[in-house]
């Protein structure tokens, strides 16, 4: 990699296409050339649990479906993703009442959606059921080699870096959209 130098300058910069651009510019960005991204497992399927659909409901909607999940483990791998539910919803309302900006109603509907993921992960465990982060995803390859079954909160990671919505204070990135 070649450094220049900027005229009249001290500033360095990497040689690169990207160097000296304004990376928000409608133009550069059409110049760019498209390509297929990396797709760190593809032959894994997402599989989210929704908080207000089945979690909410508890042993006789949760289990059921945690039973096929670890009968069929061995031929599929999964990703299981989980949903806030109803007390997402009421946390949601809570801080919306409370005039709570965006990024912070983000990350309280996220806690909730980790706790469940926590709850599914802790009944998957006697079956490699495992509670990851956003950050693990680097290590599903890891996991499904050593016949894990990753168990992970369905909120978008942006948090308090939320998207503004619209209208009004409700994250517009949730696990239910």
């Amino acid at each position: 990699m070649a450094l220049i130098r900027e005229k009249d300058s001290q500033k360095l910069h990497v040689k690169s296409k990207l160097m000296g651009e304004s990376l928000v510019s409608k133009s550069f960005l059409q110049s760019l050339e498209e390509k297929e991204p990396f797709k760190v497992c593809p032959y894994a399927t997402v599989i989210k649990l929704g908080g207000q659909s089945i979690t909410d409901y508890g042993a006789k909607s949760l289990l059921p479906i945690l039973q096929e999940i670890v009968q069929n483990a061995k031929e599929h791998k999964m990703i299981i993703s989980s949903g806030g539910g109803t007390r997402s919803r009421h946390v949601y309302a809570i801080a919306m009442d409370l005039g709570m900006p965006t990024g912070i109603i983000s990350k309280l509907g996220q806690s909730v959606s980790e706790q469940n993921a926590l709850m599914i992960s802790t009944l998957l465990s006697p079956y490699n059921g495992i509670k990851i982060g956003h950050d693990d995803l680097p290590k599903l390859g890891l996991y499904f080699s050593q016949g894990c079954i990753p168990v992970i909160h369905g909120m978008p990671p942006y948090g308090y870096w939320e998207h503004l919505p619209a209208q009004g204070l409700l994250p517009p990135i949730r696990t239910d959209v």
